[in-house]
């Protein structure tokens, strides 16, 4: 039978102490191994936070930039698990800031994915690019959510003008996602009043995709800095008839806001979610009451005729 010490495995510094590369890969499917820094990165941020194994491949001179074969690096890994404390330790190595992975995602789109002011802010110390455009062209603007991010990314000169391959600003994501705090503070600035109307190659604007998905407050907020809520999609869908398909309460909001809920043209009238609702269910009695009905008005006819 075999001993505790001789089934027991050694330990990751008598490894490198006996000339294994710090940079080696792990034994798992092709296609799917990491580099040891990687792997250590992610059993500590999973398991006990403890670093010291990623130290001590870093004191061996693992590469900070060596990426996995699963597209992973360890910068990016930092940025995921919002690990300040990590991110500063692999800065210190000289990781590269703005490499990017198989979708051009770099460690700063994470950060501000992530929501972390904190991390946002280390990295753009190191000169990480505010501007770098993913593989759909979006630069990490588009992703934040809080106005500390959002001011931290705007000090850093990120351009709020940018637009992606489908035509579409930050305003547009930040209102497709519900974010209030990112739409109020992009629409307090006057220079993005022309943005608050800017269509997609939908014919989509920021209230177009706020309304699809049910975001009251931001469609709100978008109507009170004079986003126009009869705007149309190139298949002439307006803001309320998305609504509509979502949630009627946003739908017969967006209506009172168009109308001042007296001023309605006949065609607004038609698209008001009330008056179809009330439309729809008149039809169903009289289909359902149709032979009732054909009498009635039979019964009038010989009445008036008689």
């Amino acid at each position: 039978m075999a001993t505790r010490s001789q089934t027991q495995k050694p330990s990751l510094a008598k490894l490198l102490k006996h000339g294994i590369d710090p940079n080696a890969l792990s034994f798992e499917d092709v296609g799917e191994r990491r580099t040891l820094l990687c792997l250590a990165i992610e059993e500590a941020m999973k398991l006990d936070q403890d670093l010291s194994k990623v130290e001590l491949l870093l004191e061996s001179r693992a590469d900070p930039n060596r990426c996995s074969e699963t597209g992973h690096f360890p910068l990016m890994l930092a940025s995921r698990y919002a690990s300040v404390k990590l991110a500063r330790k692999l800065l210190q190595v000289r990781a590269e800031v703005n490499q990017q992975d198989t979708k051009r995602v770099s460690p700063l789109h994470t950060a501000v994915h992530q929501d972390s002011a904190q991390l946002v802010q280390l990295l753009l110390m190191h000169k990480a690019n505010a501007n770098a455009p993913d593989q759909i062209g979006q630069s990490p603007i588009f992703f934040a959510g809080s106005t500390t991010v959002i001011a931290a990314l705007t000090d850093a000169k990120a351009d709020l003008h940018h637009l992606n391959k489908k035509g579409q600003s930050a305003l547009h994501l930040a209102a497709h996602n519900g974010r209030f705090e990112a739409v109020a503070y992009l629409t307090d600035h006057e220079f993005l009043d022309e943005s608050v109307d800017l269509q997609d190659e939908r014919g989509r604007s920021p209230l177009h995709l706020a309304a699809a998905q049910g975001h009251q407050r931001v469609v709100s907020r978008l109507m009170d800095v004079g986003a126009n809520p009869r705007l149309k999609m190139h298949n002439g869908q307006t803001p309320m008839t998305l609504a509509d398909k979502k949630d009627t309460d946003l739908a017969l909001y967006i209506y009172t806001r168009m109308t001042g809920g007296k001023h309605a043209t006949w065609s607004e009238t038609m698209q008001n979610p009330m008056f179809l609702t009330l439309a729809a269910v008149l039809g169903v009695a009289c289909f359902v009451n149709r032979m009732v009905i054909f009498d009635l008005v039979w019964d009038l006819i010989a009445l008036r005729f008689n």
